[in-house]
Parts: structure tokens; C-alpha cells; sequence
């Protein structure tokens, strides 16, 4: 996958010196997420200056840091590869939304990794991705709220959240991560494993009335 477009529009700037900034502006992040789809994880400044056609100069005028020019490429990956407007359809049956969310998450988080790499190896030397992942858990999840929203109502408040934890566990980036990574399974096995423990877990946990958890 590769990130392209841009959310600004200069067209209509009279100040063709803004005008340029913005577009080396842009040329920049979009050189850094070429890179880290390429497999770079830690971009170099010479890299991106390169790819972006600009000096290392010109790339430290427009950015203070390294840090702040990866951060601006997260920010913006995260903006395209995650829609926070994108509708849900809460009233489909059940099973139909497990195969859509398994579907929908096995190729985006496929084409996420990696940025998903690029955030892990980065977050210690620029905080502001760090707190970019923190913010993409919490999307993710509430993402996971809405689209279970009808049955996670129905269930007891104590059970509620360890539902939600549960199925947060199960379709988060880490779950993808190991499948691909440390378990070696294709992208298809991958994606049917989900839909395995989906239907076979997660589908019961979500039907079966569930009486208050303890909590210790």
C-alpha cells in the first residue's frame, strides 16, 4: 500500500512562497511514508530529503526534528488508513459483522505493518508517535464498541468491559502481528483463524447471557 494525496489544498494560496513550503512540506511526509512502506523503519533525513527532492537543509527548515517530521507521517497515516467516519451497520445479524470485521481488519492491518514497525521502532525518539499509537488503541477499540454496540448493551455491566477487553485482545494489531510474525501464518490463514475464534468464542461470549464477573 502505497499512502499518496493530500488533505490541503494550496490551489487558491496567492503567496506562491506558501504555496512551496506546503507542497516541500508535503513532499516530505510523503517521502518519510514511501520509505517506511519500503521497509524502513527509521528513515534516515538524507533518505527522505532525497526521495522528497529537497536538501537535508530545506527538509530541517520545514521540520525541527526527525522526530516531529514522524510524527507528521503516523499522524497522517493513521488519518487515511482509519476512518472515524465511516459508518457501522449495527443492525446487520451478528455473524454478519464478525466476517466484516475480520475482512476489514485482515487487509487493513496487512497493509498497516509496516507502519505499524515503523511506530515501534520510533516511539522511544519521538514521544508524539508513541502517543499516536496510544490515541490509534483507543480508536480501535471504540471502533469495536460501536460495532458490537447491540449486544455489548445487552449484556451486564460487570461482563460488559471484560467482553470488550476480550474482543479487543482478540482484533488488535497485536493479534494480527502474531499471526504474521511469530506464528508465521499466511495472510488467508490468518484471517480465517479470526473468523475461527470469532465464531467460536466471541459469537458465544456475545449471545449467552453472561452473569457478573468478580473482580479482584
Amino acid at each position: 500500500m502505497k499512502i499518496i494525496g493530500f488533505p490541503i489544498d494550496v490551489s487558491r494560496s496567492l503567496d506562491g512562497r506558501i504555496v512551496r513550503g506546503l507542497r516541500t512540506r508535503q513532499s516530505l511526509i510523503q517521502a518519510t511514508l514511501d520509505l517506511i512502506q519500503a521497509g524502513d523503519v527509521e528513515p534516515t533525513s538524507a533518505a527522505i530529503a532525497t526521495i522528497a527532492g529537497v536538501s537535508s537543509r530545506a527538509l530541517f527548515q520545514h521540520f525541527t526534528s526527525l522526530a516531529d517530521l514522524y510524527a507528521a507521517a503516523f499522524d497522517l497515516a493513521v488519518s487515511r488508513a482509519f476512518d472515524r467516519t465511516r459508518p457501522i451497520e449495527t443492525g446487520a445479524p451478528l455473524a454478519s459483522r464478525i466476517a466484516l470485521l475480520v475482512s476489514d481488519r485482515s487487509e487493513l492491518f496487512e497493509e498497516w505493518l509496516p507502519v505499524w514497525h515503523f511506530a515501534e521502532r520510533v516511539r522511544s525518539v519521538a514521544p508524539a508517535v508513541g502517543l499516536g499509537v496510544q490515541q490509534l488503541r483507543r480508536l480501535l477499540r471504540e471502533r469495536l464498541a460501536a460495532w458490537f454496540s447491540t449486544e455489548l448493551d445487552n449484556l451486564h455491566p460487570a461482563a460488559r468491559g471484560l467482553v470488550l477487553d476480550s474482543l479487543d485482545v482478540s482484533f488488535g494489531l497485536d493479534s494480527w502481528m502474531n499471526m504474521r510474525e511469530q506464528l508465521r501464518l499466511s495472510p488467508i490463514h490468518a484471517s480465517r483463524t479470526w473468523r475461527f475464534t470469532a465464531e467460536a468464542i466471541v459469537l458465544q461470549a456475545l449471545t449467552v447471557p453472561t452473569q457478573p464477573v468478580a473482580v479482584a
